[in-house]
């Protein structure tokens, strides 16, 4: 018995526009999977990347991976920071932010590693660290931007080492009682007077989930259209 393709014409359009958006959303999928692959051998050769001084403002978007600075400066042992809520294998702890001064009198936050936290919250780690004139170097970021920022001072605290939960700059001038730059800087691993330190990149997705997601949507693409055609033949009489 003959066979004849005759789908409904009320199913092209959505057919047609449907199977675009789920290919387009494959192939941006894959797009992303490149540019992780890119931006993960380019934090992977960044230890060997050229030192430079600090810009006035930390990097944006794919220099994040690579902007290594290295800043002269003493520690301020007395006024430092633990960054809350920052586990490791599971594990709950803290980041170290240790203020730093530079010669010319301006203030920045070395990251100096996590820690970890004392199952008694009220017991914190000791973190101490020499005041003296030294060399620091590591990457420039951002500060890091929580995805709900709780309403929290560390300003309005008392004592140190204080802890906070993503303070804002200015929230850390005020700790500071004096300007402090818009960015931290993460302490290189291979330099003292750190702890854990494996920095990766700001955004956790892995390629390899990017290409799951193509792949996913490039199945609902082929399933739709399958579909489509499955249900437009017809045979006849």
């Amino acid at each position: 018995m003959p066979i004849t393709f005759k789908p409904p014409l009320w199913s092209l359009l959505p057919t047609v526009l449907v199977t675009a958006l789920f290919v387009t959303l494959g192939t941006w999928q894959l797009g992303r999977a490149h540019q992780k692959e890119a931006l993960q051998s380019a934090f992977d050769t960044a230890g060997t990347a050229p030192v430079t001084s600090l810009p006035l403002q930390p990097p944006r978007g794919d220099a994040l991976t690579t902007h290594r600075v290295r800043v002269e400066g003493a520690f301020d042992p007395q006024r430092q920071l633990l960054l809350d809520n920052q586990s490791r294998a599971q594990i709950p702890g803290y980041r170290v932010w240790t203020p730093l001064k530079r010669e010319d009198g301006s203030w920045l936050i070395v990251d100096r590693g996590w820690v970890a936290a004392d199952p008694d919250r009220g017991r914190l780690p000791a973190i101490d660290v020499a005041g003296d004139a030294r060399e620091v170097q590591g990457f420039w970021r951002p500060l890091p931007e929580p995805g709900l920022r709780l309403a929290s001072d560390p300003c309005a605290a008392i004592g140190f080492p204080r802890v906070a939960s993503y303070p804002t700059r200015e929230q850390l001038a005020c700790v500071l009682g004096a300007p402090v730059a818009d960015g931290v800087l993460l302490l290189d691993a291979g330099l003292p007077d750190g702890y854990v330190r494996e920095w990766t990149l700001p955004n956790p997705v892995p390629p390899a989930r990017h290409y799951a997601y193509a792949a996913q949507w490039f199945a609902f693409a082929a399933t739709l259209l399958f579909l489509f055609i499955k249900y437009s033949l017809k045979r006849l009489p």
